[in-house]
């Protein structure tokens, strides 16, 4: 946090960060520099900046900042783990799957695999347990079919180990579901869950840092068109 406000920092003109810059640094470091921080020292900045009504000046100052922006949140975005199994259908109907799928993961289901590994503890602590299952959970958990004849299930969690856990208690619930539904055919498993992957790679990160470049530039050129118009009523 503290490098993320020394980059701030030199979003202010040339002549304020010769003359208080160095206090500020000071006063941040006794502060303890949290998250509000940040946006004074980024709010700060860009008043400065907007008072000398430089085109060039405001879309620069818009387009680092973007970048920082979007650093900082591209790495502090959680990690999150997808693990996936695989089965083996002998009738290749998605309707099939769908039904067995919805009668092995029902809610009492997910609430007891939720309970049993002891998943979203944050989540838990703020939210239902029927908010934690529907906006939480069954975002997390997917069932895809794959022609001709195979289905992936698929559960993402921040814990690489958890995640596999889960996705093979799925697999387990939809193959013993299937044992009893009516005309469900036989759906076995084709291949046990995999050792859990991380959804978003260094690659990534730096690639979502990237975005932060043309989104500030948008907004600089705006903000500097509409400062512009405004320039000769003021």
């Amino acid at each position: 946090m503290k490098h993320v406000l020394r980059l701030l920092i030199k979003l202010y003109p040339a002549w304020w960060r010769r003359r208080y810059g160095k206090e500020l640094e000071v006063l941040l470091e006794d502060s303890g520099s949290g998250s509000r921080d940040v946006w004074d020292v980024f709010r700060g900045a860009m008043a400065m900046q907007i008072k000398t009504r430089s085109f060039g000046r405001i879309v620069t100052v818009c387009v680092i900042a973007g970048v920082i922006v979007a650093g900082t949140a591209a790495f502090l975005w959680p990690q999150q783990y997808k693990s996936t199994a695989t089965l083996r259908l002998d009738q290749p109907d998605p309707d099939i799957l769908n039904r067995v799928a919805e009668a092995a993961l029902t809610r009492n289901a997910l609430a007891s695999i939720i309970n049993s590994y002891n998943l979203y503890p944050r989540e838990r602590g703020r939210m239902p347990m029927d908010d934690v299952i529907e906006k939480v959970m069954r975002r997390e958990t997917w069932v895809t079919p794959i022609p001709p004849n195979l289905a992936q299930v698929t559960f993402s969690y921040e814990d690489p180990i958890q995640a596999q856990r889960v996705s093979q208690d799925l697999v387990g619930r939809i193959i013993t579901a299937n044992l009893s539904t009516p005309n469900g055919g036989l759906i076995q498993l084709d291949a046990p869950a995999d050792q859990a992957k991380r959804t978003i790679t260094g690659k990534a990160r730096v690639a979502m840092t990237g975005l932060g470049l043309p989104a500030g530039l948008l907004f600089g050129v705006i903000l500097a068109l509409i400062l512009r118009r405004r320039a000769p009523a003021l």
